[in-house]
């Protein structure tokens, strides 16, 4: 197990919000802040990706076959390697 240092202020946050929460421990609400914090980038990605594809006037079911038609391609030419 690891320890890091954090201030004074913060560790009395972060135990009222343990205690608040109910979790066991404090490396718990870190997992879940953790958590929280990769689905907000996660959801921060999909708005982007929605923005794109909107911008470039396809729709995701274009995206699909033309990504599928880049794979079969790149498929075929490892084949073609004898990479396999």
């Amino acid at each position: 197990m690891k320890t890091i240092s954090i201030p004074e202020d913060l560790h009395r946050e972060l135990v009222n919000l343990k205690l608040e929460l109910g979790d066991k421990n404090t490396a718990g609400l870190i997992k879940k802040l953790y958590f929280e914090y990769r689905k907000k980038r996660f959801l921060e990605a999909s708005v982007l990706f929605k923005k794109k594809l909107k911008e470039s006037g396809k729709s995701f079911g274009q995206l699909l076959a033309k990504s599928r038609i880049i794979r079969e391609e790149i498929a075929d030419e490892w084949l073609e390697k004898g990479s396999c």
